[in-house]
């Protein structure tokens, strides 16, 4: 396992890290059990990784009751805990309640990274980081993060105080992120940390046709909105984004490369990626993503990714939202 340093801070994070978004189950995913979800993390400690990402909002709590049940039997100080508080608590008062809940939840005294999961543009964002920084100064939290943030609303928050990192969706089906958002943070020195590396399993190539893949997972821009998950107001890139899992299965091929090892060693070689974040329902799992931060693509490799997929990003244009027409992202 490769470790980079989080930002400007003395934060180590492991170069893949475990999401535990869908052990909470939903669209699609089953909820993992309690003891299988804790063996899961347990194996991805072992394999290296160190950067466990939850949030207050999966599962109303329960990946965080999961992750706090795990952290009893891990050495605390070897263990990196990102969580996020979910836009409606973004007031004073109730992100410094959401932050004592998630403690709480975690069995910890401290969130190591601790991100504003959506910008809410309806309190100001000096409020919600005069909050933040009080729970810094007082140890609850050691590094300030955004998640899902656009280049306006990251401009505003470094204006009201210093943030380390933004987590964003990134992968090689959903690069919308390289129109704007990556040079924002880049010229901010912001450290990207990726999700969704697989797209939902678009990308570890179980899924040859739209038929195969699961209707409670169509929900982004990728498929119409017809779709009965859909939020988005678009037609969709249905043919197109099958016709570009095929190009990067041909090339896998070509290439004799494993395509989810691909796909998640990818963002890793863009600039300004320090850690990847990868969700996984089982220890064989948890092992096999662990072993990416590992993985090197070669230049002739990511070169012909990169054109295999430029069409794609074109086509989803420079909106970052994966799920919806009218951005959250600023």
């Amino acid at each position: 396992m490769q470790y980079e340093t989080l930002g400007n801070t003395d934060v180590e994070v492991s170069r893949v890290g475990l999401g535990l978004w869908n052990i909470s189950g939903g669209s699609d995913w089953e909820k993992t059990d309690e003891d299988q979800a804790v063996k899961t993390i347990h194996a991805a400690h072992d394999a290296g990784v160190n950067f466990f990402d939850t949030a207050e909002a999966y599962g109303d709590g329960y990946s965080e009751e999961v992750l706090g049940k795990t952290l009893d039997s891990l050495d605390r100080d070897d263990v990196v805990v990102a969580s996020k508080v979910s836009p409606d608590n973004l007031a004073y008062d109730d992100l410094k309640a959401s932050c004592e809940a998630s403690l709480d939840r975690l069995s910890t005294d401290y969130i190591d990274v601790y991100y504003v999961h959506y910008q809410n543009p309806e309190i100001p964002i000096s409020e919600t980081m005069r909050a933040l920084k009080e729970l810094q100064e007082e140890g609850r939290i050691r590094v300030l993060a955004v998640s899902n943030t656009g280049p306006a609303d990251l401009k505003a928050t470094l204006e009201a105080g210093r943030v380390e990192a933004n987590q964003v969706p990134y992968n090689l089906l959903w690069r919308a992120i390289e129109h704007e958002v990556a040079g924002g943070c880049r010229e901010s020195n912001v450290d990207l940390v990726a999700y969704s590396p697989l797209a939902q399993g678009l990308l570890t190539g179980e899924y040859d046709a739209i038929e195969e893949y699961p209707t409670g997972r169509m929900r982004t821009r990728h498929f119409s909105r017809d779709r009965l998950e859909a939020r988005h107001s678009e037609t969709g890139t249905e043919r197109e984004t099958f016709e570009t899992i095929e190009r990067i299965r041909d090339l896998c091929e070509e290439y004799d490369r494993d395509m989810v090892e691909v796909a998640l060693a990818w963002p890793l070689h863009q600039p300004r990626v320090t850690s990847v974040l990868a969700g996984a329902s089982s220890p064989e799992h948890a092992r096999a993503n662990a072993a990416a931060a590992d993985v090197s693509l070669s230049e002739d490799l990511l070169a012909d990714l990169d054109d295999a997929t430029s069409d794609l990003k074109a086509t989803l244009g420079p909106n970052p939202d994966p799920w919806q027409s009218d951005s959250r992202y600023n």
